[in-house]
């Protein structure tokens, strides 16, 4: 698959995502599929109810990539997420807020699937929407 493919089918996997809440994730994740986050790590089931929860958290949730690199087999995106609060999610209650998440993924192929990632979001950001977390303006040069 060249680089338009794989950023074509990367685009794919996303919008099935979205459709279905990570249901036949088989087809694109390999059985050994591994997800580095900052928290842990994430077997592919694990990954599947980590997306599980946050669809019930955010029903109308949508992500979508924003851009996208292809170097050899491993491709990294940027991409970003949107939905209301409707769930708990992270400890939070639902709040009924609009929520954005956005973050970097670096992805690895094998055999035409995701074998390992690598995804880093700012959690920060979300929990402050969510009025868990105040966000301090910065301080002033004068200071």
């Amino acid at each position: 698959m060249g680089n338009d493919g794989v950023v074509g089918w990367i685009h794919y996997v996303w919008d099935q995502i979205n459709k279905s809440a990570a249901q036949g994730m088989h087809q694109f994740f390999t059985d050994d599929y591994v997800r580095h986050a900052s928290e842990a790590d994430y077997s592919r089931e694990e990954f599947v109810d980590t997306l599980r929860e946050r669809h019930q958290a955010f029903p109308d949730l949508v992500s979508r990539i924003d851009d996208v690199i292809v170097d050899g087999d491993r491709l990294a995106y940027r991409w970003s997420s949107t939905g209301h609060h409707e769930g708990p999610y992270l400890g939070v209650p639902p709040t009924g807020k609009l929520v954005t998440a956005s973050g970097i993924t670096i992805s690895a192929l094998r055999g035409g699937k995701i074998a390992e990632e690598w995804a880093s979001w700012n959690k920060v950001s979300v929990l402050h929407s969510l009025g868990v977390l105040p966000i301090f303006p910065p301080r002033s040069a004068a200071g």
